[in-house]
């Protein structure tokens, strides 16, 4: 949980001092003699932004919410969080209030939320009507780019989510790769630029149109700059899904859309299997660490965000099936809001479709084929595909394995 400790006033600090004690952590591990304690506890001196951040290491976010909010987060029910909403939109005082305070504790998360687009139904039909009078060739090949390229980036417009998905569209297709960045830069430009001109502006100088012949940039990132990020990703959510990112380098969308049935972490295998225009995926595997920190770390974790969020989900009016079948039942935007916020404090800042580029650069450089590259990382082209498909491999699957254990970068080690 995330806490600006300079905020934190001396009585509330003496509070948190209170309650570290009642759990009885020895003086030792504290790091603060009985003598400063005593001083601490009745004010004599004021506890040090240093000493403050030691103790809250020794609670959990509850016991720090319900110190520094007055309430305990587990007692906030979506029902609440509805009930909030409706009378901001009725009370004007009550809704600026609620802004406030937003802004005061989720001020970096909302940040990170302003620079996302939500694409609508009238926003679609507007550019529809916007692009009839262009050829009908060319209009109907923007109203197919647009409509392809918004159900993958499932209608919500960032500079990461753009950046990537044409980033991961070069990879089968240079030709579409631009034919879509020029659709995305007319519909920001001419949609998004009336209602949002700043926010258009943004998204509209966040990408390139790629051009023929361009070689791919670089990728600079490092094996132990994964583990530094890894480690500084707070929500276990979050550093399930940047961990299978890692070792798998799958596309990030392949990824929030795996289905339960699609993991076997006994067998440690995950099972794509599709084809189509543009995604070509087989299988691909888990290292036995990390197949064994998900199963007992982050399926007990996803069970209990499960339970504790499935009736809010249905009052929303969500597809509660559909969501109870994902491997990773949260949202897209707050995943990349916690890694964002880890790769501020790593001081590591890359964009998640380099963990891809990094995987085959990473088994590339020890002698790995390029075809097994990639069969675990679904590239093969369609005929390759299809002759996996009838003859399936030209080696096990267990030898695929081996292969994989031996030279696919391991972040838990």
């Amino acid at each position: 949980m995330s806490v600006k400790i300079d905020e934190i006033d001396q009585e509330t600090r003496r509070k948190i001092l209170q309650k570290v004690l009642e759990k009885n952590i020895p003086y030792d591990k504290l790091g603060i003699s009985r003598t400063m304690i005593w001083y601490y506890k009745n004010g004599k001196y004021n506890i040090p932004n240093n000493v403050t951040e030691k103790l809250l290491k020794f609670l959990t976010p509850e016991e720090i919410s319900e110190i520094i909010y007055g309430v305990s987060p587990d007692s906030a029910t979506i029902n609440d969080a509805i009930k909030v909403v409706v009378r901001a939109i009725k009370d004007p005082q009550y809704r600026e209030f609620v802004l406030l305070l937003m802004q005061k504790h989720l001020g970096e998360f909302i940040k990170q939320l302003s620079y996302e687009y939500l694409v609508s139904k009238e926003d679609i039909e507007l550019f529809e009507k916007l692009s009839k009078s262009k050829a009908k060739k060319t209009y109907e090949d923007y109203i197919r780019y647009l409509n392809d390229t918004l159900r993958d980036m499932n209608y919500i417009l960032s500079p990461d989510k753009i950046k990537e998905y044409i980033a991961e569209t070069e990879e089968i297709s240079k030709h579409r790769a631009r034919h879509i960045a020029i659709v995305l830069k007319f519909f920001i430009k001419e949609i998004i630029g009336v209602k949002n001109p700043p926010l258009a502006n943004t998204l509209y100088y966040s990408f390139r149109i790629p051009r023929p012949g361009e070689q791919p940039k670089e990728i600079k990132i490092s094996i132990e700059d994964i583990r530094k990020v890894f480690n500084n990703i707070e929500d276990i959510g979050a550093k399930a899904f940047f961990l299978v990112m890692a070792e798998t380098g799958l596309r990030t969308g392949e990824v929030l859309n795996l289905k339960i049935n699609q993991i076997d972490l006994e067998k440690r295998e995950i099972n794509l299997s599709k084809n189509t225009q543009t995604k070509r995926s087989y299988i691909t595997f888990l290292h036995q660490n990390t197949a064994l920190w998900l199963k007992e770390i982050y399926v007990p974790f996803r069970a209990k965000f499960m339970s504790k969020y499935k009736h809010g989900v249905i009052q929303l009016g969500g597809n509660v099936k559909e969501w109870e079948s994902k491997f990773f039942p949260f949202q897209e935007e707050r995943i990349r809001a916690d890694i964002k916020e880890a790769m501020t404090r790593a001081e590591i800042v890359f964009r998640l479709y380099d963990l891809r580029a990094h995987f085959a650069m990473y088994m590339t450089k020890q002698g790995v084929s390029p075809m097994i590259i990639d069969i675990l990382q679904g590239r093969v082209s369609p005929g390759q595909f299809k002759i996996l498909q009838k003859h399936y491999l030209p080696f096990g699957k267990e030898e695929l394995k081996e292969i994989y254990d031996k030279y696919a970068p391991k972040i838990l080690t």
